[in-house]
């Protein structure tokens, strides 16, 4: 897929206005702003207002922030012109009061008297499936995501578990989707992650558990497979979303009581918790959380807290990768915190 430039953008728009009958009365590209240079400026028939556009090709959700922040004293309204924009892209442009134009096919203007919220046709090549809407593709992503070194596709393959010839069908698409580099396996970011985060945990159940299972209870944990023997070696529990963020190093305040959230195995193991330890009622606190986890990789790649220096507890934690998506389930709290969030060394920021 050809990547969007600020004339094609602009033309969209302006084309895509003409489609839906609202006549546009003057325009100006290249336009000059208080704050520099806009991609296009236009005035809609019967608006007070001009509407001032960017184009941006797949901005990361920081980049909205910014562009966002950058207008926020300009009386003018705003649209964004995109490739791809997420749901959560265009959650935090509505609360900014911005339209956008999502190439895929989707227009959305709320101004003063131009009220459009509607589907159009695709102006750009649309997959019929994401590969990322596949458990295939998303374990291939994260995989990209969380390892630092050069990967082949058997290394892929053997790190995921996923079979070679699938995994080469996934790079492919994560190609013609622009978000893996060309020839590579090398991850386009942070377009690769915050297009996974879109499909993140979506269909997870959570159950609150009204007691955490004691490592020493060998008679239980022994049909639990909490894996607390050579953790980054094996497979098992892990902890998951902010306390596992926080103990990376992302700015969150946590008290040291909070409750922890579990990453499992499978269905099994979770149906197996529930009968030892009960459902917290909804009216009561809660001991933990479990949740399955959404890829094998999730529970084979953990990591020893404690001997790491990240906590004194003895549960493994998941991968600094896992615990940012699981920080993106939050919303736009999630994505400020994400903002301020550098793994440690060894590890590398994608998002």
């Amino acid at each position: 897929m050809a990547h969007i430039t600020e004339t094609e953008g602009a033309a969209d728009l302006l084309d895509v206005l003409t489609r839906l009958d609202l006549p546009v009365t003057s325009s100006r590209h290249d336009a000059p702003i208080a704050d520099g240079i806009a991609d296009l400026v236009i005035q809609l028939d019967g608006e007070d207002r001009p509407l001032v556009v960017e184009v941006k090709r797949s901005p990361s959700p920081a980049g909205i922030r910014q562009l966002v922040t950058r207008y926020r004293d300009d009386p003018s309204h705003h649209v964004l012109v995109a490739d791809r924009l997420t749901s959560m892209d265009k959650e935090m442009l509505e609360e900014a009061g911005w339209g956008y134009l999502d190439r895929r096919g989707h227009i959305r203007l709320w101004l003063d008297r131009v009220r459009v919220d509607t589907r159009i046709d695709p102006l750009v090549e649309v997959p019929r499936r994401s590969p990322l809407d596949t458990g295939t593709g998303q374990a291939v992503a994260v995989c990209l995501l969380a390892t630092t070194g050069p990967l082949t596709v058997r290394g892929i393959a053997k790190e995921t578990g996923v079979a070679v010839s699938s995994v080469s069908t996934a790079l492919a698409e994560l190609r013609a989707e622009a978000l893996v580099r060309e020839s590579s396996t090398e991850p386009v970011g942070p377009e690769l992650f915050w297009a996974l985060a879109g499909r993140w945990g979506v269909r997870e159940r959570i159950v609150a558990l009204a007691d955490v299972p004691n490592p020493g209870d060998a008679g239980r944990t022994s049909q639990l497979g909490l894996g607390l023997d050579d953790i980054e070696t094996t497979s098992g529990w892990a902890m998951r979303g902010d306390v596992a963020a926080a103990m990376w190093g992302a700015p969150l305040p946590l008290q040291g009581d909070a409750p922890p959230d579990f990453y499992v195995p499978d269905d099994r193991t979770l149906r197996i918790a529930m009968q030892f330890y009960g459902e917290a009622p909804a009216n009561a606190g809660r001991a933990a959380t479990i949740t399955v986890a959404p890829l094998r990789y999730v529970v084979t790649h953990r990591y020893d807290a404690a001997g790491r220096g990240l906590s004194n507890t003895e549960w493994p934690v998941v991968h600094p990768v896992i615990a940012a998506l699981d920080l993106t389930r939050s919303g736009a709290r999630g994505q400020e915190i994400l903002e301020d969030f550098e793994p440690p060394e060894g590890f590398r920021r994608v998002w």
